[in-house]
């Protein structure tokens, strides 16, 4: 009876080795803003498409807010494993991950959509920014891009240059940094902290964007809108912890890689039709306020130290600034031609 028994149980450990069963996984998730906007919605795509796709095999877990770790500690928090998930902005791990800030910059112009597509193949097929992805201990999932930034102003605003110089500007990204050459005290403060900033008078002036002025109501504190004739930026990623990843099925991998590239159109659709109606409803509140020709021509030239910023940057991590930039604006022309060619992806919808 013992030797039945024996043999019963080696044939049933047996065929639960030849036949493993998976346990669900939970994926814990950080986003630095609040549920609400845009980015909001394209976070709880990727967590929602996520689920559908691997048949619940793999979960998210959303934390909004920051409430797993500030911005500043997002790619750190994120190769540590304090989350699995999560959104990291360039401007706030700018000496660490220059490759993600580069987007960040006043480079070339280009439609968001089309910035969104030629960073993600960039950090898909370079090798360098794969190995330094993996040196971090993140797997890169998917990007946002943000529409051309706009200066909300409490009070009377900056109606031209000469206004600048002792306007206290919220200092929330390296496009701030053209207002503090010109004499404006810039504090720092991540951009989901302006408009409690404003509210208290600690700062006038913030450099931000229309959907987001609109979603995070900082339109309520506004009183003038300065159009900066400023490039859109695609500066911010969904990145995963990579030991998270490689724990994953190969074919729950290729599951999340697909969802972050989908993610990119769900995400432009909605940021389009966002801003427009974000301006619209900026226009009806505010002084919407032009600049001179000979103005926005100086703003463009005082972004220039933040680029060299960059490149020291980038060669403190080892990589080559220019090679890198060189490769970026190769495909922004790439897909500028894909979208005059065939479209935006929602227009065949």
């Amino acid at each position: 009876m013992k030797k039945t028994i024996g043999t019963a149980v080696l044939a049933a450990t047996v065929s639960a080795l030849a036949f493993p069963a998976f346990a669900q996984m939970t994926l814990i998730a950080n986003e630095p803003g609040p549920n609400r906007g845009v980015r909001a919605e394209a976070v709880n795509y990727i967590a929602e498409q996520i689920g559908e796709r691997t048949g619940g095999d793999v979960q998210v877990e959303q934390n909004w807010g920051g409430a797993l770790f500030k911005t500043s500690a997002a790619l750190q928090s994120l190769g540590m494993g304090v989350a699995d998930l999560g959104v990291i902005i360039g401007a706030y791990s700018a000496s660490e991950f220059p490759e993600l800030q580069m987007a960040g910059l006043q480079l070339k112009p280009a439609h968001p959509w089309v910035m969104m597509q030629a960073m993600y193949e960039l950090f898909t097929t370079n090798e360098q920014i794969q190995q330094r992805l993996a040196d971090m201990n993140i797997e890169y999932i998917s990007t946002y891009a943000l529409t051309p930034g706009i200066m909300a102003c409490s009070g009377e605003g900056i109606r031209s240059l000469d206004d600048v110089p002792g306007t206290k500007f919220a200092h929330t990204g390296s496009s701030t940094d053209i207002f503090g050459e010109l004499g404006g005290n810039l504090v720092s403060m991540p951009i989901y902290d302006v408009y409690q900033g404003m509210e208290t008078g600690l700062v006038e002036c913030s450099v931000t964007y229309a959907y987001y002025a609109v979603a995070s109501k900082l339109n309520e504190l506004t009183d003038t809108v300065t159009d900066l004739h400023l490039s859109s930026l695609a500066s911010l990623a969904t990145v995963m912890n990579k030991d998270t990843y490689d724990s994953l099925s190969p074919e729950d991998q290729e599951t999340i890689k697909q969802v972050g590239r989908d993610a990119m159109d769900f995400y432009g659709e909605r940021l389009m039709a966002s801003d427009i109606k974000a301006m619209e409803t900026l226009a009806a509140d505010n002084d919407m306020i032009e600049l001179t020709d000979a103005e926005y021509a100086r703003i463009h030239e005082l972004a220039q130290p933040s680029i060299d910023k960059w490149k020291a940057d980038m060669s403190a991590v080892g990589s080559d600034g220019d090679a890198t930039m060189a490769e970026l604006y190769q495909l922004i022309d790439k897909w500028t031609a894909v979208m005059e060619s065939q479209g935006l992806p929602w227009d065949h919808n």
